[in-house]
């Protein structure tokens, strides 16, 4: 165990000191505007795109649940598969980033803004159908005024999961700081490694800044649309290999594994769920506690700016980082996909639940304050029954992304589906790998279930004629 804690120690002092030279930062400026670039170019085709499905979701529209099925089908694809499919496509580059984070931020926009669509107040939605409104009208009268708070929270968090996501776009290509990153810790460049850590956490905190601003001001989001559209042009693809990108996806059909490797799926799928349930129960241990004093209308201002940059360090630091750090101390296998999800979810789930705390109506707060209630009790029956719904979705929403999570993971050992899918991949036997990524879309489509099942049994199934 000292051993193990010595060998962390000197893991983690071999990133310091930082790269902070002005060379390396003057070359870090074209890789942060294609970051930036990539992630405001594939958040507009995703809002575009998901907003209207999300609604369909919501309203119970004929074939609504065809589209959950495919939602769930491509968020089911992992980040790497995901940006190889991409890169193969339009060639490499900044295009197939943006490529990729469109699929798969279409499919998360759609289904996360389907279910704070189902968790809004059903009274005044079925007022408005009542009157003969189309969906149209309610979504655009009624769903989206009694959730924007929540919508802008979680896009601004999507639109830095965007940011984030290029560390594994950029790993096969897809440009950014994730190419950079890449390189770095190939090359065991440690100190440029922290820079761009510190450059990701700095994006992180921007965003969660204009977030703020964004909800007091919603305006300020049109903001992001000509940037969203200067990046589209910029980034254009330059090529369209479809003769070469038939032929690849053909090779894939039909999916086929070995009798040994059909052998081995329960356990795969055993510690995949391990991972994902694992990480998403210690996130959300930790950050339920720590969002309470993240809460600007809970606890003064400085403790809450405080605690959101622990949350904004540990959202930054990608769950591959995290499990390069943490295989030194607990050795590989699953608990170390398990802790190193765990952390970072923690970040991520302490934002929104802060942040869904903070977006509860006033009005009810203000009378348990005028009965004369402390502090506590107005958190209690106040805060936390109101902000119910929002917390709900975050987590089930977080425990889906965790089994996408442990695909990550797995690329260093963690085990489950991902390393085996991971090995596939490298290998290129695209019949196996494609076999894995249907087995991820199960179990995708099983979190997908189970969160629909806890929705009914609270109630969210708002039904739109």
């Amino acid at each position: 165990m000292i051993d193990a804690f010595t060998n962390l120690l000197r893991l983690v002092g071999s990133f310091f000191p930082p790269d902070l030279s002005a060379a390396y930062l003057r070359a870090l400026l074209v890789p942060i505007a294609q970051t930036i670039g990539m992630a405001a170019a594939g958040m507009l085709i995703a809002f575009v795109l998901g907003v209207p499905l999300a609604v369909a979701i919501a309203t119970r529209a004929p074939g609504h649940r065809l589209i959950v099925a495919a939602l769930s089908a491509l968020r089911a694809i992992p980040d790497l598969t995901l940006a190889i499919l991409a890169v193969v496509v339009v060639g490499l580059g900044p295009a197939a980033g943006i490529v990729a984070l469109a699929l798969f931020y279409s499919a998360m926009v759609g289904r996360v803004y389907g279910d704070l669509f189902a968790a809004a107040d059903a009274a005044p939605l079925e007022a408005l159908r009542a009157t003969g409104a189309s969906r149209i009208a309610i979504a655009a009268y009624g769903l989206i005024p009694l959730t924007l708070p929540d919508l802008l929270t979680f896009g601004t968090y999507a639109f830095e999961c965007a940011m984030r996501a290029s560390i594994i776009v950029g790993a096969v290509g897809g440009g950014g700081i994730g190419t950079e990153l890449a390189g770095t810790l190939s090359t065991l460049d440690f100190h440029r490694a922290l820079t761009l850590v510190i450059v990701l956490v700095a994006l992180v905190a921007g965003v969660d800044a204009f977030g703020i601003l964004a909800r007091r001001n919603p305006r300020l989001v049109l903001l992001l649309l000509p940037v969203g559209l200067i990046s589209l042009w910029l980034y254009r693809p330059q090529i369209f290999a479809f003769a070469h990108a038939v032929h690849t996806f053909a090779t894939m059909f039909p999916p086929h594994l070995r009798a040994s490797q059909i052998a081995s799926l329960p356990l795969l799928i055993a510690q995949t769920l391990a991972i994902a349930v694992g990480g998403t129960l210690l996130g959300a241990l930790l950050a339920f506690p720590a969002s309470l004093v993240a809460a600007r209308r809970i606890v003064p201002f400085a403790v809450a700016v405080a605690v959101r940059r622990v949350f904004d360090v540990a959202r930054a630091i990608p769950e591959l980082v995290f499990g390069l750090i943490l295989i030194v101390t607990v050795g590989i296998g699953p608990l170390a996909g398990a802790l190193a999800l765990g952390l970072h979810s923690a970040g991520v789930l302490g934002k929104l639940y802060a942040e869904s705390l903070e977006n509860v109506p006033a009005a009810p707060i203000d009378a348990l304050a005028a009965t004369g209630a402390r502090r506590l009790p107005i958190v209690a029956f106040g805060f936390l029954p109101l902000a119910l719904g929002p917390l709900v979705v975050h987590t089930l929403f977080r425990l889906e992304w965790n089994v996408r999570a442990a695909t990550v993971v797995g690329l260093i050992g963690a085990g489950g589906i991902g390393q085996a899918l991971y090995q596939a991949q490298q290998l290129f036997f695209y019949q196996q790998m494609l076999a894995y990524v249907l087995v991820t879309w199960g179990l995708v489509a099983l979190s997908d279930w189970f969160g629909e099942r806890l929705r009914l049994r609270l109630g969210w199934n708002f039904v739109a004629a």
